[in-house]
């Protein structure tokens, strides 16, 4: 059975990356700022994006937990973050052969995301 699945905690707009990663205490896996140069484009609005440390092996479940363990005890900072302006999202990936692999995420692991703003937005797509 091949799935390889990630997640990624978003935060698009607001002020600055700058000022998420200050107030969070957490360093992002990346993040830019208005003006920044990728590649041809620059960007014309700020983000700040924590994707989870596992294996893409792993399930998404546990990509998701790895996230709240960090975003959790901040909840309060990511509403205030919200409030001023930045909008938040966990975007995930499965990617899975063909009906091989079933995406679970219980009760539990669904109140603790519901706790922390952000849609939950899942690409499910072929392993090719």
């Amino acid at each position: 059975m091949r799935v390889r699945t990630e997640a990624t905690y978003r935060l698009v707009g607001g002020g600055s990356a700058r000022a998420v990663t200050e107030m969070l205490g957490l360093e992002p896996t990346i993040a830019a700022e208005v003006g920044d140069r990728r590649g041809r484009s620059t960007v014309s609005v700020p983000y700040w994006f924590l994707s989870s440390g596992l294996p893409t092996d792993a399930e998404l479940a546990d990509h998701l937990d790895w996230l709240l363990d960090r975003l959790e005890p901040r909840q309060a900072e990511l509403w205030r973050l919200v409030e001023a302006g930045y909008t938040a999202d966990w975007f995930c990936l499965a990617a899975s052969h063909a009906t091989e692999h079933a995406v679970e995420l219980d009760r539990a692991l669904l109140a603790r995301l519901l706790a922390v703003p952000g849609d939950l937005l899942i690409d499910v797509t072929g392993d090719d």
